[in-house]
């Protein structure tokens, strides 16, 4: 957490060097999450509810075309059923899973997506616009629940890293200046492997609700 905090603030120096060309927003994104498996003996078992919050910086070239990156933190839930059994890694000791069992995976990560940014001109108070990239995410906590078992540690099991794009939009009400509200829905893809399991691929999946403020 402290190295997060710290990447943060070199960014917003960084920011301050050179806020003629840049603007950023602090967000918060109550999300739907899900996993998607391709295995014959993992089910995705339903969507959870996750968060990702931080802060998003766009690099104007254009008065309406941005480079677009940042920081956050973001909770990735889903559930997994075992159809035929296994078992779990945990950091302590390997935990077995009945046929038919429900996994269920809290994983955290810190996100930096690399994207670009379209957005109209000012209508009254209004603009629109269109955002897409990568994500990219380094895994920073992996916990799963079982039937008679929580809270388990499953670092073993889970990559540290995670890669995916993105694809969304939304709308921003200018309070006056540079400041506006933000308010914005994405779809969140991965197609990258989170397990380490060689005989199985696991996705995630979100799809979120963006609210925040733009300075």
């Amino acid at each position: 957490m402290k190295k997060f905090f710290l990447i943060v603030a070199m960014l917003c120096v960084t920011l301050g060097a050179y806020a003629q060309k840049y603007s950023f927003t602090v967000y918060a994104e109550p999300q739907v999450t899900w996993l998607s498996p391709d295995s014959r003996n993992l089910d995705s078992d339903g969507s959870m509810i996750g968060f990702n919050g931080g802060l998003n910086f766009d690099n104007f070239f254009t008065d309406n075309y941005a480079f677009s990156t940042g920081i956050s933190i973001n909770n990735v839930n889903g559930r997994l059923k075992y159809a035929e059994g296994g078992n779990l890694q945990g950091l302590d000791s390997l935990y077995s899973v009945e046929s038919g069992e429900v996994a269920e995976y809290r994983l955290q990560y810190i996100n930096i997506p690399i994207g670009l940014k379209f957005q109209t001109v000012e209508i009254g108070y209004t603009r629109f616009y269109a955002h897409l990239g990568l994500d990219t995410y380094v895994n920073i906590k992996s916990k799963a629940n079982l039937q008679h078992e929580e809270n388990i540690d499953i670092e073993e099991e889970v990559q540290w890293y995670n890669l995916g794009y993105y694809i969304g939009g939304g709308i921003e009400y200018s309070l006056g200046g540079t400041t506006a509200l933000v308010a914005g829905i994405a779809y969140n893809n991965g197609f990258t492997d989170i397990t380490v399991a060689t005989d199985e691929k696991v996705t995630t999946g979100t799809f979120s609700l963006r609210l925040g403020i733009k300075f």
